[in-house]
Order: structure tokens, then C-alpha cells, then sequence
């Protein structure tokens, strides 16, 4: 993508509502592998080296881990992280 669409993907993203249903129709949750390079990333704000101003945490980033919570330690971790350099 073009720094122009890239930066009209993540406006249309960043307006984009989406409903969460509840589970899959398997009744189980596996985590999703790849994802965002982390090559791309700043960890310290979870920002996007690549478009600042764009904050990325959890499965829209290539980490995943055995199973065990890891996985939603990484998401809301990051989360958290994302959340407080927005707010500043």
C-alpha cells in the first residue's frame, strides 16, 4: 500500500464499528498467528513506527504464545500501554 491508501485504511479503521457476538461457533478460542511485523513497532507506546498516531495491541500483532493466558497477558498488557500513550 501507498503511504496515502495506508493512511486512509487506518481513517476508515479508526471510524469502523464492530460488534462482538460472543464466541465462535466451535465454542473454542485459539490464538491467530501473524500479523503486524514487530519489526514496525514501537513497544514503548505500542505505536506504529510506520504511521504514527496508529496504536496496535493484541492479535493485529504477529506474537503468539503456548496457551496458558500468555497470550491475554500480551493483548491487555499492550492495551494498557496503547491506552496511555493515546491519552497523553
Amino acid at each position: 500500500l501507498s503511504k496515502k491508501q495506508l493512511h486512509r485504511l487506518c481513517e476508515q479503521l479508526c471510524q469502523s464499528v464492530f460488534e462482538v457476538k460472543g464466541k465462535s461457533t466451535f465454542k473454542e478460542e485459539f490464538v491467530t498467528a501473524g500479523g503486524i511485523d514487530l519489526k514496525e513497532v514501537n513497544f514503548k507506546r505500542f505505536e506504529s513506527k510506520l504511521l504514527p498516531g496508529l496504536f496496535l495491541a493484541g492479535e493485529v500483532l504477529d506474537i503468539d504464545a503456548i496457551t496458558g493466558g500468555f497470550n491475554f497477558q500480551a493483548a491487555w498488557t499492550g492495551g494498557w500501554i496503547a491506552g496511555e500513550a493515546m491519552g497523553e
